[in-house]
């Protein structure tokens, strides 16, 4: 027949026709048999025949044996059936035709039960496949976790595939006694070698609903070693920031998961390690939700803010900028963070009745209230007022909606804050250069190598204190973002209107003025909506007192540190100035008499300076090494020199180089020092800071180190001299 035959020769010989067939073959034979007065044995021989085809088609089409007996049964008493025919006739009596149909129903049955029992029959095996697997598996285990744990007693719960085939997970029931987590989980690397496991592979040890559970994930394949484009499909659709958004995979090929309505994040990662493009995927991700403003602060070049602001400012692709405000300088951070501390104030008090309707202690999210944050890239280049500010944005912005997103290049103490690691329930480490910064950055970084997080791109996941996890972050490239912010722009939100009621509003809303100018350099050429507001009126300056009760005047001598200092003032004050004492032979001038006497101003405690340089010794004893020392120093320029001297002019690092001298050659700690300058009023300094200031200046010629292990002091040069020459 030709290919556009409309009858259908393939048919599928069902249990039905199976039994028709059958019954039609019997009495056919029967019934010629009995006219031609065959012998007996022709019926039987029929019979038998089917039984041997019958058998042999079941056994090529691997048919269970009880399905196999039974096609072979059913040809036999066909057969039979039919010698009984031939015998007695087979329309002689109602019997002959009664029984065959009987026969042919009952046979029509159990054909279809057993062609279902077949049809479901590569699933049980498979089934019992796993099964089988699991049981040697969890056998396998337990003799493992005694021979490498020396945990014995464990039993294996349940053996798991992962369904994207890179693994499996394993709970474990410890056994009694007090066995927990932490007799098996420092044995993770050993357990590695003992199951044999591939490079890049890896073997995570967590806690189980219970205490007394242990989940052993176990990675058999390297999930990160492949490049993972961004999924960027359905951009047409806005997310939501009240849902969790993905950032990569993990080794086992799900997910990498995090929420940041209400967390803050954190990101360190070297150079070439893949952090900027981790950033970037996380401007993506957020900016899909249309309940977020995205704010930058990037004073290294804007790397992370100019390409989601190309398609507005430079092709006009886009009817606004996507990312909401963009600080490049130190000036346009300090009034950003203003706004947000303000913000966060302002909606905490003006939305008391909306978080009354919801029942909530924290501001409902969402279009009409959208949520802000901050992302920060390079936070240890900031000043120490900015590192501040977001530290505030961390600690109080939770329940107003804002939150902040920081990276540095390591995970040291000089470069991360204490605020942003323990406010922080997002943390990420890309490639690092020292394992050590592992054990800075997470809860428990036990059982973690750099070398599972071996190609750029890759590093550890931690969200909400489950541990971190080796992942592969999304790869996003310049075209990608190219076709996302078009797409996006079309349901930014805009800030609402409580929050756009405060007394620095109008340094947000003039903030485009001040930065494009800033962003793009004269003659660069910009789409008509940016090139119209460069064409407008130049912005008032930003303020360098703000209003209400920071005001305060600033010293134009200290310049940035100045403003810095009013916008982010301490705590405390400084004292106000005695009165001048009267020249001889002149009468003072006696006050007015005043209604109310002045309130006297706070008097500072009594410091013990012994104890408090008692304290600094055994701190800086047990945190020498955490600070880096180079290796070798260049010769140091000629002290008093202008070049020496022009490298130094900050106020606070003049009086600290002057505390360096005044200790002479037995030296003064980093602690001892930060503790010191904090008792001079508008002198004080963070203990990173002065850290920092020691390992410049020591390359500089500035400072001596001197002293190793858990005794190091820093002095000036010519101290370090008259010590050589005695």
């Amino acid at each position: 027949m030709g290919k556009n035959s409309a009858f259908d020769w393939n048919g599928r010989h069902t249990p039905a026709w199976a039994a028709i067939n059958g019954a039609g073959v019997s009495a056919l034979t029967a019934s010629v048999g009995y006219l031609a007065d065959a012998p007996l044995w022709v019926g039987l021989a029929e019979g038998a025949a089917g039984a041997v085809a019958a058998a042999a088609i079941a056994t090529h089409r691997r048919y269970s044996p009880g399905h196999r007996v039974y096609r072979a049964a059913t040809w036999l008493a066909a057969g039979g059936w039919t010698s009984w025919a031939m015998a007695s006739g087979p329309w002689a009596t109602w019997w002959p035709v009664t029984t065959l149909a009987a026969g042919a129903t009952l046979a029509w049955g159990c054909s279809a039960a057993y062609e279902a029992y077949e049809a479901d029959l590569p699933e049980r095996r498979r089934l019992e496949a796993e099964q089988t697997k699991r049981e040697a598996t969890g056998d396998a285990w337990e003799d493992r976790l005694h021979r490498v744990c020396g945990v014995a007693g464990c039993t294996v719960a349940a053996v798991e595939e992962w369904e994207t085939g890179m693994g499996y997970t394993i709970e474990v029931q410890l056994p009694e006694g007090g066995t927990t987590v932490d007799h098996i989980k420092p044995h993770a690397l050993a357990l590695r070698s003992d199951l044999r496991l591939k490079a890049g592979c890896s073997l995570e040890v967590d806690q189980g609903e219970d205490y007394g559970t242990v989940i052993i994930r176990v990675n058999t394949k390297d999930a990160i070693a492949e490049l993972v484009p961004l999924p960027t499909d359905g951009l047409d659709t806005p997310r939501t920031i009240n849902a969790p958004f993905s950032l990569g995979v993990f080794r086992d090929g799900y997910d990498a998961e995090a929420m940041l309505r209400y967390h803050c994040g954190l990101i360190i990662g070297q150079i070439e390690g893949g952090k900027t493009n981790l950033l970037n995927v996380i401007n993506a991700q957020l900016l899909r939700c249309n309940d977020v403003l995205l704010w930058h602060i990037d004073t290294t070049g804007a790397g992370i803010t100019l390409p989601w602001l190309r398609s507005w400012a430079r092709e006009g692709s886009a009817d606004v900028p996507v990312i909401d405000w963009a600080a490049n300088t130190p000036e346009e951070a300090v009034a950003m963070l203003k706004v947000a501390v303000e913000i966060i104030e302002a909606r905490k008090m003006g939305y008391q009745d909306l978080m009354y309707q919801v029942n909530d202690d924290k501001v409902p999210v969402g279009p009409d209230l959208p949520e802000i944050i901050i992302i920060a890239d390079e936070v240890a280049q900031l000043p120490d007022s900015v590192q501040q500010g977001i530290s505030d944005v961390i600690n109080t912005g939770r329940a107003s909606g804002v939150r902040a997103v920081n990276s540095a290049l390591r995970g040291t103490r000089d470069m991360v804050t204490a605020a942003m690691k323990e406010m922080t329930r997002l943390r990420i480490a890309m490639r690092v250069s020292d394992e050590s910064e592992y054990h800075h950055v997470f809860s428990d970084a036990r059982g973690i190598k750099k070398g599972d997080a071996p190609v750029q791109g890759s590093g550890f996941f931690e969200y909400d204190n489950s541990g971190p996890r080796a992942f592969k972050a999304y790869r996003i490239e310049p075209t990608d973002i190219a076709r996302i912010s078009p797409a996006v722009a079309k349901y930014r939100p805009a800030l609402d209107e409580v929050s756009l009621n405060i007394a620095s509003a109008n340094i947000y809303k003039q903030r485009w003025e001040r930065t494009l100018p800033k962003l793009y350099k004269p003659g660069t050429p910009l789409a008509p909506a940016a090139q119209a507001i460069l064409d407008r009126a130049a912005p008032a300056p930003l303020p360098t007192t703000p209003a209400g009760p920071m005001a305060a005047t600033p010293d134009p001598s200290e310049g940035l540190r100045g403003m810095l200092k009013n916008l982010f003032p301490a705590t405390g004050g400084d004292q106000p100035p005695a009165p001048a004492t009267p020249a001889a032979g002149q009468v003072p001038a006696q006050p007015s008499p005043s209604p109310v006497p002045p309130t006297p101003a706070p008097q500072p405690e009594p410091v013990d300076l012994a104890t408090r340089q008692q304290f600094a010794q055994v701190l800086d004893d047990a945190t020498w090494h955490l600070a880096p020392v180079p290796s070798e120093l260049p010769p140091p320029p000629a002290l008093g020199t202008a070049q020496a001297l022009a490298e130094v002019t900050d106020p606070v690092q003049l009086r600290a180089l002057a505390i360096i001298a005044e200790a002479g050659p037995a030296g003064i700690g980093v602690t001892a020092l930060a503790d010191r300058l904090s008792t001079e009023p508008g002198m004080s300094a963070h203990r990173a800071t002065v850290q920092r200031w020691m390992t410049t200046w020591a390359v500089a010629g500035h400072v001596v180190r001197q002293g190793s292990g858990s005794q190091v002091t820093y002095i000036r040069p010519w101290h370090d001299r008259i010590g050589r020459s005695a």
